[in-house]
């Protein structure tokens, strides 16, 4: 039943969402936009993307050798895919099939691979902390001056618009910082510190994992290529509309970041209704049309859908080959 109401909440978040982007579209016109992009720079962009797949599935393997088990990046790289393909048919259930191929083509056991995602969704976690850091410090003016003007839309009063709203922030954070530090002594032996603090410990445990690792330089240098190349992605694709075609790479990493929001909020099919959304008010941001934000979200996701589920479908046929073929070895 609890997993019958989390299933249910989740299509019903992306369902809001959907309708919400969609609801005034007219199609037609749609259509043609994505009709009229260039699909040169958008299966690039496939390419791109994956390659930065190909990257995971490389890096997954110094974990699983750290775990004594030698993984070829072929077989990662197949798991991989399954695990894509099934996030977008059945929401978040790509990293248990991810692990199960795993266990299918190299005896890995699931529980152990479990873990070496969880590491890994650590560090993609703290990388992504960093991206979005970045575009705080070199996109706020914009970002807040956009937020600004819609909730003042329609309302004369606009005296506050020119609040230095980065510098207040950063002082109220600094100021909360400097509170939590005096009160130190009393918030430690609270039930919610302590809670916290096993959170806390968790979290770096998981990172400092990494030590174990053979060769941890590499891992955290492909664990960079990997969200470069997923950039890299987005900024390509925006070529293919001449409306986003202005966009720089500081542009895109801030459409990326906003995206990704939206990819990690729970909805079906990989976030299918946040993705759009999110994608379409950071456009906006630049000056691209509500409407031409909305059909490059639609492409960008789906050329993504088509192709991962199309492959990740190639992938679980290899897997379970795989695994008949080392029956038969073993029988």
């Amino acid at each position: 039943m609890k997993k019958l109401i989390q299933y249910s909440l989740i299509v019903f978040i992306g369902g809001f969402f959907l309708f919400f982007v969609f609801r005034d579209t007219n199609w037609s016109e749609l259509f043609q936009k994505m009709a009229n992009a260039n699909l040169y720079w958008l299966i690039l962009g496939v390419v791109v993307s994956l390659f930065s797949h190909w990257l995971r599935a490389l890096r997954a393997t110094q974990l699983y050798s750290a775990m004594q088990y030698e993984v070829s990046v072929t077989h990662s790289f197949y798991a991989v895919l399954v695990g894509y393909m099934m996030n977008y048919i059945i929401p978040r259930a790509g990293e248990v099939s991810r692990c199960a191929a795993l266990s299918k083509t190299d005896d890995v056991p699931v529980e152990k691979s479990l873990g070496s995602v969880v590491t890994e969704r650590l560090v993609d976690m703290v990388l992504l902390a960093l991206i979005l850091g970045t575009i705080f410090l070199l996109q706020f003016d914009l970002i807040s001056s956009f937020l600004t003007k819609t909730l003042n839309s329609g309302n004369a009063d606009t005296q506050n618009a020119g609040l230095p709203w980065k510098w207040i922030i950063l002082l109220g954070m600094a100021a909360i910082s400097c509170l939590l530090f005096v009160l130190r002594k009393k918030l430690v032996k609270t039930a919610l510190f302590a809670r916290i603090f096993v959170m806390i410990q968790g979290f770096g445990d998981g990172l400092l994992s990494i030590r174990h690792i053979k060769n941890p330089f590499l891992f955290i240098l492909l664990s960079v290529l990997i969200w470069a190349g997923y950039i890299l992605m987005m900024y390509v694709c925006l070529f293919a509309m001449e409306s986003t075609s202005h966009l720089n790479f500081v542009d895109c990493l801030t459409v990326f970041a906003i995206g990704t929001i939206g990819v990690v909020l729970p909805a079906p099919g990989a976030g299918a209704g946040t993705y759009h959304f999110f994608v379409m008010q950071s456009l906006l941001l630049f000056g691209v049309a509500k409407e031409d934000g909305i059909a490059y979200a639609t492409m960008v996701h789906g050329i993504q859908m088509i192709v991962l589920i199309a492959l990740g479908a190639i992938a679980s046929l290899l897997v379970i080959s795989k695994q008949k073929k080392k029956l038969n070895e073993q029988a």
